[in-house]
């Protein structure tokens, strides 16, 4: 897609719903309310494509969303996954991981704008959008030749998908963040392949004292990397591609670790982190806007889907002239379960000496390790054909 020049705004009428933030959650429900007959203008900072920290796996429930969308080309296009590569405490082990597929951000984010621009959504790039107390959004342009047709608006309900690092609600404490101590915080790059590579269908995860890191092969041949780090352990190994390109040199890749000493990384705040609220008045947040647990298990961008789908009975009721706090508990029952799973599975990736000789005997039971590998990745049961796999 091409978002530069012009203005997006046809109508100066204010949309019923305005969500900021056009990644994956924001996307997502700015098409799914579309589709239930409502004006939508989605906001983002950023023009697109663009580049971002991510571990592009995508769980199964994030393709069945793309695939209600329409998009089921897009996920024929991702590389299937098969197996997870745990590398630690100086031992590696293969593991079953069947069901996910990897999928870059310069693909995955615009064919989600662009469906939802289908279904009549109007979409603001390069702005800065802030919710007011009195749940309007303020709209401030980042350059000249955004089009914004009002620098206040009125929607009758507000979805918040903007990300860590968003700022939309800085101005509600309601929604102010509650960061978990002893945090880590995320970096992530695209390198262009090189010999030593997973091969496609393989996710590589490294755990090390400062953090752990996990590559897969992208649908276009380039290699992600997205990693999980400790501050200070990072700071004193000479910061994030220096403490990536270590623990990659350790794993014995050395052609990735040089090509992660030269790649330019991109970062995040502290990672773990939960909201005061989700919802209150007209405002419903979704997606890493509404809280983040490091998943590691392919499930980040399914859950902020999925929610961008569940919401949308929320935002009609604040459409309607009601609120939008039942969100708050309905977010709660969406996830709980998944963000219990997922700090386990952290948990034992950052215990690698504690949780490698499990590993290793799972490696060698296929059968249990292919199911705890489902459950790890999302999946209630490993699929029809998970058999063949190991």
């Amino acid at each position: 897609m091409d978002d530069a020049g012009g203005p997006f705004m046809t109508s100066a009428r204010d949309p019923d719903v305005v969500v900021i933030g056009a990644g994956p959650a924001g996307a997502t429900a700015a098409c799914t309310l579309a589709a239930r007959g409502h004006r939508v203008l989605l906001v983002d900072r950023a023009s697109f494509p663009r580049a971002k920290v991510c571990g592009c796996c995508l769980a199964s429930s994030g393709q069945a969303v793309l695939r209600s969308l329409g998009l089921g080309d897009l996920v024929d296009d991702g590389v299937p996954l098969d197996t997870t590569v745990v590398h630690g405490a100086g031992r590696s082990t293969t593991l079953p991981f069947p069901g996910s597929v990897t999928l870059s951000r310069e693909r995955l984010d615009p064919a989600l704008i662009d469906a939802a621009r289908r279904r009549g959504v109007e979409f603001l790039p390069r702005t800065r959008a802030i919710v007011t107390d009195r749940d309007e959004v303020e709209l401030r342009p980042l350059d000249a030749t955004t089009g914004v047709p009002a620098p206040h608006l009125r929607p009758k309900a507000i979805v918040v998908a903007d990300g860590l690092g968003g700022r939309a609600l800085d101005d509600r404490p309601a929604f102010r963040w509650r960061i978990a101590g002893r945090n880590r915080f995320g970096v992530g790059t695209v390198v262009e392949d090189v010999q030593d590579a997973p091969r496609r269908g393989e996710l590589l995860m490294l755990t090390d004292r400062a953090g752990y890191l996990g590559v897969a092969t992208l649908e276009d041949g380039r290699v992600d990397l997205a990693a999980a780090l400790h501050p200070e352990r990072t700071r004193i190994g000479g910061g994030p591609a220096a403490t990536c390109a270590r623990i990659l040199g350790e794993a014995r890749l050395p052609g990735l670790a040089t090509a992660a000493a030269a790649a330019k990384w991109r970062g995040t705040p502290s990672l773990t982190r939960t909201r005061r609220c989700v919802a209150a008045g007209r405002v419903c947040c979704i997606g890493d806007a509404g809280g983040y647990v490091e998943p590691f298990t392919g499930e980040g961008m399914s859950w902020g889907m999925e929610a961008g789908v569940a919401v949308a009975p929320f935002v009609e009721a604040a459409i309607g002239g009601g609120d939008a706090r039942a969100w708050n508990r309905a977010h709660a029952q969406l996830l709980s379960a998944r963000r219990r799973r997922c700090r386990t599975v952290a948990f034992a990736i950052r215990h690698p000496r504690a949780a490698m000789p499990v590993m290793r005997l799972l490696g060698r039971l296929p059968r249990i390790g292919r199911r705890l590998a489902g459950v790890a990745s999302g999946q209630s049961r490993p699929p029809a054909d998970a058999g063949a796999l190991g």
